[in-house]
């Protein structure tokens, strides 16, 4: 990249879009000392699994994933839900439609029920039959 004639080689920059510089350092970290320079965090976990998967750093995924497992509440289920669809994690997918289906009438009230429905139809669809069960 540095030596193909890029415009790398004359600014010697490389520009990564897509990643937050704060996510990108946790990423660096993890991958020169296998852990994340700080602990980790609901604002931090997703995103930085995404970098991770763009990586395809799969520890850290797994670690995300098993952090973001142990965050889901009543807050945040059903855009965790969500977001796991739309990025086919299936474990956290499940567990919180497990965990939409028992809280299913408090669920149902947030506004984040009605996005939900609007943006991802057959997830929607997939949790109220889980609920109707």
């Amino acid at each position: 990249m540095f030596q193909s004639g890029m415009q790398e080689t004359n600014t010697r920059k490389v520009c990564i879009k897509d990643i937050k510089p704060d996510i990108f350092k946790q990423l660096l970290h993890y991958i020169y000392f296998g852990r994340t320079s700080t602990k980790l965090s609901e604002e931090i976990a997703q995103p930085l699994y995404v970098a991770a998967d763009m990586y395809d750093i799969e520890d850290l995924k797994d670690e995300c994933v098993q952090f973001l497992l142990s965050c889901i509440k009543f807050e945040n289920a059903i855009n965790l839900m969500a977001w796991a669809h739309v990025h086919s994690i299936d474990s956290i997918k499940e567990a919180t439609l497990t965990f939409v289906e028992s809280r299913g009438r408090e669920i149902c009230k947030q506004d984040d029920w009605e996005r939900l429905i609007k943006n991802y139809p057959d997830l929607s669809l997939l949790a109220s039959r889980r609920m109707l069960k």
